[in-house]
Parts: C-alpha cells; sequence; structure tokens
C-alpha cells in the first residue's frame, strides 16, 4: 500500500515513525514545502537563543530517512489533490499517485491586520527560515519588538533577550498567555520576565510599523510610538487548510475530521494543527500525537480506533520560569477553585462534581504528572488541598508501572524502567528506546530522576560530535570539495556546516549569520612575509580588512562568506599555510616563544621539534580523532611568555644530571570549570625524545579519554581518573621504556617582552604592542614591507597578541621606527598594555557576554592614567567562562558574567588573581575596583 503524507513537520514525521512500527513494508512518501529535512518548531527558540545548533532540531537524519525506505519529497509544495483519481499535482509539476493520504500541513501564524507587516526588518516566528534571518537583523539592532503575549511570543522574547537585545513585548489583551492563565498567574509571570530585562506592555494594540523599506518603530492604537530595529510577530496561529479548500474538501476553521480522523472524502485522512474535531482545533504537540496514533491504525487496519479528543496542555519552556497549565483553567459559576500562593508559587485547580478540570502551576511543578493523570483519567478527588498545598512538600511516592511519565508519548514509568533494565544509562538512550522527552521535552527532568535511582551510571548528554564522526569522519566527507558545490551556507548540512568545517579551521559563528571565521595555522607564531601579505590581501578583500591576532600565536579572518572560502583556502596554501586542523578535536596550533633561537634566553630553539610534531599528526585521521580538543606547548627559553603550564601537554625548560631538556607537564586547561595548571607528570625528557613522549600521549588521550560527556573529557580528567602515577605508568608501558624523574627547572620569568630587543646575533627584534590583538589587513602588509625592507622578512606572533619584526640590523632600527605604523602601534605600551590579552566578545562570539576586547582596553586607558607603574601585570581577559583569553593564567583575569543589582541585570566580570576569584563587579565599576585592588594588594 502507497501512503502519502502531505506536510513534513512534527506530525508527519511523527506518522511516518508510528506507520513504520505497525507495518515496515508499507511504501511511505512524504512531502514538505521547506528544503530541510523534518524538525522539532518547539526547538527553535533554543536555536535563535544560540543554545541549539540547527542540527541539534532535525527529528531524524536524511540517512536515516533513506535507511528506512522513507520517500521524501522537500523543497515540493503539493498544489491540488484530486480525490476521484487517487492523484495530485505538486509545485513542481509533477503528477503522483496514492493508496491513502494524509493531510499534515499544521499551521499558519495568525497575522493581524498591521500596516507596513512588509516591510525588512519584519519577521514571523514559525520556521528554520524565520530564526535564520531573525539572526541576521539582530546582529546589527539593538532593540526589538515582539507583538504577542502568548506562548510562542514569549520564548522568542526570551531568546531575543539572552543574544543581547533589549526586547519589549507587545500584547493586545490585559492577561499573557490568556488561553492558559488567569490574572494572577499572568502578573507573576510578567514580574519574571521583566526582571530578566523585557519590557511588558498589555493592552497595546499595534496599528502600524514604521519606518520606509526597513522597520523604524511601530505605532499602538493610543498614539504612543516606539522606535525597533527589529519586529517579530507572534500572535498565534491558524489551521492550514489552504490545500484542502483548493481540493474540495470540508473545511470550517480546520479541515473537517470524524473520529476516525478520516475528511469529507474517502481514503484522505488528516492529522495535527490543520484538523477540526468535533467542533475543536489544537494547537500543542500532545493532542497530535494521539492523532497520529489512531490515524496509523486507521490507515494499516482500516477504520479501527477512534479519536475522542484530547487533553489539552501547555509548558512554557523560558530558563528561570517553570510553568505548566493544562484543561479548564478560566472558572465557571459551578465550578470550584482551590488555590495555593506565595512569593514563589501559585496553584490553581479548577474542579467540578469532585473532578479536575484544569489547573495552573507556576514555579514549583512538582506533582504534574499527578494533575496530568487525574485530567486524563477523570478521577475523583479525595482532597484538593492536597493537590495545590500538600503535594508541594511531600516526597513523590514510588510510580506504578502505569503511570504516564511522557504525556506527548504516552510513555510509562514501566516502560522507561525496563528500557534502563536493558541498558539504558542516558537521556539519550531512554529516547531512543521509549521516545520520552522527544517532544515537548517537559518530562526530561523526571526522566533524568527516574534514572538516577535506577541506573547504574549518573546520564549524560549524549556526544553528538562522536555521533557525528562514527558516522563518517570530517577527512572522509569530501567537505572541502562541497564547499564548491554549496551554493548557500543556510542550504548547506547543518552537521558539516557547524562540526565538520571545524577540522578544516572554517567556523560558522552564530553571533555573525551568513558569514565564517576562518583560523589559520602558525606554528609557534613564526610567519614570513610573505605569508602575511597573503594574509592582508585576504583580509583586505574579503573579510572588512579585520585581522584577529589570538592568544595562541594564530590569525584569525572573518566576515568571509561561503562562496569565497575556496578562493581563501587555495591563496593561503600557496604560501605554505594551512587551517587544518585548528578545531574541534584536533591537536591546535603548538605554541612556544615567539622569539625561540633568537635571544640569550632561548636555551633550546623549539620550532624544529614543533614542526617535527605538527608532522607527526596534520591531515592524518589518526590524530583528529581526539576526545575533545589538545593544546600544546614547548618552552625552550627562560622567560615563559605562552603560559605554557595551562596547556594540555607542556614541555618546561629544565636540566638533570648536565643535560638540558624539558619537565613535562599535562592536564592544564582554562575554562570553565576554572583554571588549572598542567599536573607534573615527574618525567624529564631530553629534546630529541620530546616527539615520542608527544606521540604516546597523544594515543593514550585517545584510547582512554572520556568520549561521552564534552564537559568531562580534556586530558585533564583523564588523569586525575587514573593518578599522575598511573598515568606515568600506562605512558612508559607504551614507550616500553622507563622515564627520567623531573629535573631541576631553568624558567626564571614569565611574560611577554616588549621594546627593542637584542638577539644573540647581534641583530635586534622590535616588537609592535597590539591591544588586544585587533590588527587590520592594510596594517598587516605594511608590517611584511617592513620586516621586508629592514629585517629578514620574518614575523613572529606572540600569545598576547603583539608581533616582532625580527633581525634587524642597528643601522635599520631609525628607519623602521620612523614608519607611521609605530605612531598607532607602540613598541613599548604601559605596563598594563604589554601583557594585556583578550579573546572575542559579544561582538563576533555568540557564547560572549560582554564585548571584551573594548572593555580591557577602556581599563588598561585608565590605570595607565591614573596608577603608574613600573613592573608589567598580565591583565587576561576572557568573554566568558569558557577562557579563551586565559584568564586563571594571569596576574589579574577577567570573565565577563553578568549581575543583578536592585532588580536591573549588568553587564559584569568575575575578577580573578593568580588564578582565584576574588569578587564579581559591574563593568560600570571595574576601573575604579581594581585601581583599589591594586593600591591595596601587591599584584606582579
Amino acid at each position: 500500500m502507497k501512503v502519502v503524507i502531505i506536510g513534513a513537520g512534527m506530525a508527519g514525521s511523527a506518522l511516518v515513525d508510528e506507520l513504520l512500527s505497525l507495518e515496515p513494508s508499507l511504501e511511505i512518501h512524504l512531502f514538505g514545502e521547506e528544503r530541510t529535512p523534518p524538525y522539532n518548531r518547539i526547538y527553535l527558540t533554543d536555536l535563535l537563543a544560540g543554545a541549539k545548533l540547527p542540527s541539534q532540531l532535525l527529528l531524524k537524519s536524511l540517512q536515516k530517512f533513506e535507511e528506512e525506505g522513507i520517500k521524501l519529497h522537500l523543497g515540493e509544495r503539493v498544489d491540488k489533490i484530486f480525490p476521484e483519481s487517487k492523484k495530485f499535482i505538486t509545485s513542481r509539476g509533477k503528477t503522483y499517485s496514492y493508496d491513502r493520504l494524509v493531510i499534515a500541513t499544521g499551521s499558519l501564524p495568525n497575522v493581524p491586520r498591521i500596516s507596513g507587516y512588509e516591510k525588512k526588518g519584519v519577521f514571523l516566528f514559525r520556521t528554520l527560515e524565520d530564526v535564520f534571518g531573525i539572526l541576521e537583523v539582530a546582529r546589527i539592532s539593538k532593540r526589538a519588538v515582539v507583538i504577542g503575549g502568548g506562548l510562542l511570543g514569549l520564548e522568542c522574547a526570551k531568546a531575543l533577550r539572552d543574544i543581547g537585545l533589549e526586547v519589549y513585548v507587545v500584547h493586545i489583551l490585559n492577561i499573557l498567555m490568556e488561553q492558559w492563565l488567569d490574572a494572577t498567574a499572568s502578573e507573576m509571570l510578567q514580574k519574571k520576565l521583566e526582571s530578566f530585562g523585557i519590557k511588558v506592555l498589555l493592552n497595546k494594540k499595534t496599528e502600524e510599523i514604521l519606518g520606509e523599506r526597513w522597520v523604524k518603530g511601530v505605532r499602538f492604537a493610543d498614539g504612543e510610538v516606539l522606535e525597533t530595529d527589529l519586529v517579530v510577530i507572534a500572535t498565534g496561529i491558524k489551521p492550514n487548510t489552504e490545500l484542502a479548500q483548493r481540493s474540495g474538501l470540508k473545511v470550517r476553521r480546520g479541515i473537517l475530521v470524524n473520529d476516525f480522523l478520516e475528511t469529507s472524502v474517502n481514503y484522505i485522512y488528516a492529522v495535527g494543527e490543520c484538523i477540526e474535531h468535533r467542533g475543536k482545533t489544537y494547537g500543542t504537540l500532545y493532542p497530535i500525537m494521539e492523532q497520529v496514533r489512531v490515524c496509523a491504525k486507521n490507515l494499516v487496519y482500516g477504520n479501527v480506533e477512534r479519536y475522542e479528543g484530547s487533553l489539552d496542555y501547555s509548558v512554557l519552556k523560558v530558563a528561570g520560569v517553570r510553568l505548566m497549565s493544562a484543561g479548564k483553567v478560566h472558572e465557571g459559576k459551578d465550578d470550584q477553585v482551590f488555590l495555593y500562593k506565595d512569593e514563589e508559587n501559585y496553584r490553581k485547580a479548577v474542579i467540578k462534581d469532585g473532578k479536575l478540570e484544569g489547573f495552573i502551576l507556576y514555579g514549583n511543578l512538582k506533582g504534574s504528572e499527578r494533575f496530568m493523570e487525574l485530567l486524563r483519567t477523570k478521577g475523583t478527588i479525595d482532597d484538593p488541598f492536597f493537590l495545590i498545598r500538600d503535594l508541594l512538600i511531600e516526597e513523590r511516592k514510588e510510580w506504578k508501572p502505569s503511570d504516564i511519565i511522557c504525556n506527548c508519548n504516552v510513555v510509562s514509568y514501566g516502560e522507561i524502567l525496563k528500557a534502563i533494565q536493558k541498558g539504558a544509562k542516558t537521556l539519550e538512550d531512554i529516547q531512543r528506546a521509549t521516545k520520552a522527552s522527544t517532544s515537548c521535552g517537559s518530562c526530561a527532568v523526571v526522566v533524568e530522576e527516574i534514572l538516577r535511582k535506577h541506573a547504574t551510571l549518573k546520564p549524560a548528554r549524549i556526544n553528538k560530535v562522536e555521533e557525528y564522526k562514527k558516522q563518517k569522519h570530517p577527512f572522509e566527507r569530501g567537505l572541502l570539495k562541497k564547499l564548491e558545490e554549496w551554493k548557500d551556507w543556510q542550504e548547506s548540512p547543518e552537521e558539516d556546516r557547524d562540526i565538520g568545517l571545524k577540522w578544516y579551521g572554517i567556523f560558522y559563528r552564530k553571533a555573525t549569520p551568513g558569514y565564517f571565521m576562518v583560523r589559520i595555522r602558525i606554528t609557534h607564531g613564526r610567519l614570513t612575509s610573505e605569508q602575511a601579505k597573503i594574509i592582508a590581501h585576504l583580509s583586505k578583500k574579503f573579510g572588512k580588512n579585520d585581522v584577529d591576532l589570538t592568544s595562541r600565536q594564530q590569525v584569525q579572518l572573518r566576515w568571509i562568506e561561503l562562496k569565497n572560502l575556496p578562493e581563501v583556502l587555495m591563496a593561503l596554501q600557496t604560501v605554505g599555510l594551512t587551517t587544518l586542523q585548528t578545531g574541534m578535536d584536533n591537536i591546535r596550533n603548538i605554541t612556544g616563544d615567539p622569539l625561540s633561537g633568537l635571544v640569550e634566553e632561548s636555551v633550546i630553539d623549539t620550532i624544529p621539534i614543533a614542526k617535527n610534531i605538527e608532522r607527526l599528526f596534520l591531515g592524518k585521521k589518526q590524530y583528529a580523532d581526539l576526545p575533545r580538543k589538545f593544546n600544546l606547548a614547548i618552552l625552550g627559553s627562560k622567560v615563559d611568555a605562552v603560559n605554557c603550564k595551562y596547556n594540555d601537554l607542556c614541555f618546561y625548560l629544565a636540566q638533570k644530571d648536565g643535560l638540558i631538556g624539558f619537565n613535562v607537564y599535562a592536564g592544564g586547561k582554562i575554562g570553565s570549570g576554572g583554571p588549572i595548571a598542567g599536573f607534573d607528570l615527574n618525567i624529564f625528557v631530553r629534546p630529541h625524545e620530546v616527539l615520542d613522549i608527544a606521540k604516546g600521549i597523544f594515543e593514550l588521550y585517545s584510547d582512554m579519554g572520556n568520549r561521552e560527556d564534552r564537559n568531562k573529557n580534556r586530558l585533564y580528567f583523564l588523569i586525575k581518573e587514573l593518578g599522575v602515577d598511573g598515568f606515568r605508568k600506562e605512558l612508559e608501558q607504551r614507550l616500553m621504556k622507563n622515564l627520567w624523574r623531573r629535573g631541576e627547572e631553568l624558567v626564571q620569568k614569565v611574560g611577554e617582552r616588549c621594546g627593542i630587543i637584542r638577539q644573540k646575533n647581534g641583530l635586534y627584534a622590535v616588537s609592535l604592542v597590539v591591544p588586544t590583538g585587533i590588527f587590520t589587513g592594510t596594517d598587516l602588509e605594511r608590517v611584511a614591507e617592513l620586516a621586508k625592507r629592514y629585517g629578514s622578512g620574518e614575523i613572529r606572533l606572540s600569545t598576547y597578541q603583539n608581533l616582532y619584526i625580527v633581525n634587524v640590523p642597528e643601522e635599520n632600527l631609525n628607519g623602521l621606527l620612523d614608519d607611521e605604523l609605530f605612531e598607532r602601534y607602540r613598541i613599548s605600551n604601559s605596563p598594563y598594555f604589554e601583557g594585556l590579552m583578550a579573546c572575542q566578545g559579544s561582538r563576533t562570539c555568540a557564547f560572549g557576554v560582554i564585548e571584551n576586547k573594548p572593555d580591557a582596553i577602556k581599563l588598561a586607558n585608565y590605570l595607565s592614567e591614573r596608577l603608574p607603574r613600573e613592573e608589567p601585570i598580565r591583565m587576561h581577559w576572557s568573554g566568558c567562562a569558557k577562557g579563551c583569553g586565559q584568564h586563571g593564567a594571569g596576574d589579574i583575569g577577567f570573565v565577563g558574567t553578568k549581575v543583578k543589582i536592585n532588580g536591573e541585570v549588568k553587564l559584569a566580570v568575575d575578577v580573578f588573581l593568580g588564578g582565584e576569584k576574588v569578587g564579581t563587579v559591574p563593568l560600570d565599576d571595574l576601573d575604579v575596583y581594581v585601581e583599589r585592588l591594586l593600591k591595596e594588594r601587591s599584584v606582579h
């Protein structure tokens, strides 16, 4: 039998799964207007907020549909059905036949009559394309107005607030979510939203969107005008009945269906938001899933089961708000109402004739399963006060096997327990085995509670990167060739774009929709003038003249469009540069003393060693499949200018029995979980042994590292698990030899060198202090010219985001220093700038909480004027807790965060001294705070 499903949304996709479970041999065709595979619309707000990747919304992969034998027709709209001949025609002019047909076209946005609706910068909020459009405009916007105070509008407003916009919610009624809340719950919710910084305007009717081509503001019916850069209309939905009407099916508000979910025409069924059953339409997921289960049986076995209607309920998915309501929440004159309210919680039960009709839970959702069970079974309530008050404090009684945990997919406690008994240990295991929490997700907390009680291991989120690599490693996917085939960034597969391309140093950034960042591997920070000129040329041609000097001695180009990526990569390759393996689960750029081999304190020139290690792993799949990223530094100098010990692997200058070599540290990290210096492995190695040690540790980590929880799979956690002695013993067994114990360390100083620095050969290195690495292609081009004219044509980059022109003869110094470039970038700035380091902030990084680089420069300027000092101080800035600015390794560290003061949320930083947190300070007060801190404490 050939079953055609029109509509590739959540209802259509769920129907496919249900049909396959009943009769795998069916020929199933799934038609969808959107080009993307079926995805979970419930999580569009998470995508907008940057909490999920587009790939994480997919209900299943294209490959999975193919394996199941499903014929997908994406980007192909069905225009009309001809019931008499059991045929239909699509937008591509193709005609298809069917034995059974199901309409699952869902809903359309219910757009009110607002003048100026067509202007640019005005969006609906219904599809992936809508979200991508909103993100594109949000990047250049400061204020957003969300029209509609329903479920979707509020979730959208919180997501826009989370990405940094000033947000207004405008609602035509005096109650938010009026279908689901009463006045009391609405008032509590409004206060909570306003505590997030969202401004709520009730009783406001929007009449006109102002502006010529682009939106400039909105005008309300009372004459008030509100300026804005972005408008999102989220004023509810209506059944999409257009296809049914064109095809002659009976329609009122929705497509009319009987109890078998059959339309007015034989052999054509309908499910989801598009239908009207017994005079009622549905707009939430739980009823749709019930319809799907009934419809599937009727399609396969004939009309054997009736749909009796569904219980409708709503869960608001806004971080920091817990809200659930169901059934009848606005009481009638014959209803009893039982209430409980305190500062944080509100519980309301509407009861008629001893049975629960509906409820509202705000704050603590404890007992929600009991409420839902009573609504579904229409059980008699013996003690209403238990429901609304005592249930808040009473411990949950043991679940019965028949208790429903996941309402959307009707998954019972017994089914979840059975999955655990069969080996399920994580939430994702339960999702695969039972589908619990895969729809609206509201039961995920309960499922994890059951797991904690019964599973042998604590549930962990699935490592989606490992799943991606298992399907096919990025090196096997031909992604570079696909770059030339993909016509638009939105059409490229999300997993390839957002994960796979990082193996090639290509990073799609949510903070800059439509643009990519390219990270160039510059081993040990050594760059030729020819290479610098090519980077400068590419920056000016494709990257808005922006050049980022990074804290790992690399260069990043931003604002690169997808169509220009092949040319950028090819140009870099012509001068011996690569972007390969500068992201994801790879060995990243090897760092070392930028003046290695040149100055007196450089005892071992570590550049050749770094190059040998790079040749070992670069381009080899074996070393491009680590559990997580791997940072490596090698220091052969008495000056540590690279914060060496805060790397996954560090070779640190030492001597033993008259031999010069390195002590070995491993497991260092900076970022979430706090800054941690590496463990002293009590190992001394000579220079020629470094490659073998590095190779052994790479392979040990690859074989034994955690590949499940990406929050706990850095090398640090493996060493902590094995212990230093156990880790060293494992390494010695792999190398088949006993290793020497540590030697005496020779490092005497930590920090950056600035100024005119005499080299061992009598020539000079001249620094350019580039505050926080903000550079331009034009200036890099000039540096390349100066290096060629006055030096040897070689440039060295530092981890403090500065650079050096090296091998300058004394007689060339005056000519070099007379160049206007040194008016913008001094050879030696104030002590507050020489050790300044800052990663990308919120301007180009979706994780950034603060702008970061401007904040770092502002503080350094303030301190330079107010508190002069002779000794350099290393100030390290990270825009968020991920720690890319190495905040824990500095004398003073700063991490972007937010703080609430008198109910107002402000941008702030956590302040660290020597890696230890000493306070959280609003950015507005930071200059005075740090000035006082430096006066009161001796900071070096």
